[in-house]
């Protein structure tokens, strides 16, 4: 004998089959719709690269020569949710005198020094006469820029120069607790929202620079509140989906059996 499993009234259970699985659907396009809603909260990070093409874009990048005034750009950062636990910067200079150039990086209560007369120091008065860079500078690189050597236009990643002195005047060597990173300029603080300022000065005349184009990223951990939301709605979603299968699963009626000779 053969046990079937479907009677005359075969069609009927498959459509109630079929029917039961709108909530299911039903439930993964509110779980989709949930989880966009969410996204921003889990947003922690930032990059953006800014050229001539940016608006506000001063005086075409160029760095008036031997003046304190120098060449600044801001710009505004919105939508991070978070401490600062890491910002990396990308320079990317033309023409001049890589020496005389003197760079810095502001948020908030937050200042940094990019460049500070790079290759000077208490033998060399007139630091790398390299024209322009194209560089990253980040924590983690193994060279601080300040001593990148000379003689070629450097293209690699280094730590930011650090040293918080006075361009002219100031002692350019590495002091007894090292240069500042840019890590314990910006780390910890407790939003990357608003203005950040790139400022650029050329502190000795005789040869221009250009600002081609720089770039920001910003890395930040979501803030406790937010981790909690969040887990709060993932346990939502699970229960959601927990209800929506359990329904669907009682509403599927059981194939009448059928013995057929």
């Amino acid at each position: 004998m053969l046990i079937h499993l479907f009677d005359n009234n075969s069609t009927s259970t498959i459509n109630n089959m079929t029917t039961s699985k709108e909530p299911m659907k039903s439930a993964t396009l509110l779980i989709g719709l949930l989880l966009l809603a969410l996204a921003p909260l889990a947003r922690a990070d930032f990059s953006g690269a800014f050229g001539p093409s940016s608006p506000g874009w001063q005086n075409g990048g160029v760095i008036p020569d031997g003046s304190f005034v120098g060449w600044s750009d801001t710009r505004a950062v919105s939508g991070l949710a978070g401490a600062i636990t890491d910002v990396t910067v990308t320079l990317n200079l033309s023409g001049g005198w890589n020496g005389d150039l003197y760079a810095y990086l502001t948020h908030g209560d937050g200042f940094a020094v990019l460049l500070n007369r790079v290759g000077r120091s208490g033998t060399s008065g007139l630091g790398y006469g390299d024209a322009g860079m194209n560089v990253t500078l980040d924590d983690t690189a193994s060279m601080n820029i300040h001593n990148y050597g000379g003689g070629f236009v450097p293209t690699l990643s280094y730590q930011s120069d650090g040293r918080n002195v006075n361009p002219v005047t100031g002692n350019l060597t590495p002091l007894g607790s090292g240069p500042a990173t840019l890590s314990a300029a910006f780390g910890g603080m407790t939003t990357g929202n608003g203005n950040w300022t790139l400022f650029v000065a050329d502190v000795s005349g005789g040869d221009v620079s250009t600002v081609t184009s720089w770039g920001l990223e910003i890395a930040a951990v979501p803030e406790p509140a937010s981790l909690i939301e969040g887990s709060v709605a993932v346990l939502f979603l699970g229960g959601v989906v927990w209800l929506y299968r359990r329904k669907a699963a009682k509403a599927q009626p059981l194939p009448a059996a059928g013995i057929v000779s």
